[in-house]
């Protein structure tokens, strides 16, 4: 069926060439004017397929900071973020929470970002040095206002987003994962390697 359609695309549009231009139709033969109609059908279906391609994609960026943490980040085309690192709450005399403080700059029109995880299916997780994965009560996001154009702070302490059950012996997350999600064209995760955590201060 899809074939049939094809081709009587290809034959409407040779009529369509014929019509505007009947000289050259007898010349060329009805032969070669199928051919120069199935090129001319190839050419916009590969532009149609690139322009979806690139709509989609962004350019993952690799940095480090000078607080050691390390940042791969497939939305840096789209809005900055600097990592400040994690805040832990002591919960019992071993163990804590932790939650996740960024800085981040908005790049596109775009007053809202959502934080979290379930960006293209993938959770946000933190895996600490003895290869434990702490996830969170949460595969969604939360919403922050990021003004486009101005530094602001995003302060994940959200219970559902949290790192739960850490012991306090722990000083730095040696990966952290999480997404952002700006609209259906703009979404990725980002990955955090060696992230500090600070027991019981507050971020500034």
């Amino acid at each position: 069926m899809i074939k049939m359609r094809k081709n009587l695309f290809v034959l409407a549009l040779v009529a369509v060439i014929a019509a505007l231009n009947p000289f050259s139709a007898e010349a060329q033969g009805l032969g070669g004017l199928l051919k120069k109609g199935k090129q001319a059908l190839e050419k916009v279906s590969n532009t149609t397929t690139d322009n979806s391609n690139q709509k989609n994609t962004a350019k993952a960026v690799a940095t480090k900071f000078e607080n050691g943490i390390e940042m791969i980040n497939p939305m840096a085309e789209y809005i900055d973020v600097t990592p400040v690192g994690l805040y832990g709450i002591t919960t019992s005399e071993n163990y804590g929470d932790a939650y996740l403080v960024l800085k981040v700059m908005m790049k596109e029109p775009a007053s809202k970002a959502s934080f979290g995880g379930s960006i293209n299916n993938e959770k946000m997780i933190a895996v600490d040095a003895s290869g434990k994965v702490y996830n969170t009560d949460s595969n969604g996001t939360f919403s922050f206002d990021t003004p486009e154009g101005i530094p602001v702070s995003v302060v994940m302490n959200q219970p559902a987003i949290m790192f739960t059950e850490i012991k306090k012996s722990t000083e730095v997350m040696p990966m952290v994962k999480f997404g952002i999600l700006i609209d259906a064209y703009h979404k990725g995760n980002l990955t955090l390697k060696n992230v500090p955590i600070f027991w019981d201060e507050t971020p500034e």
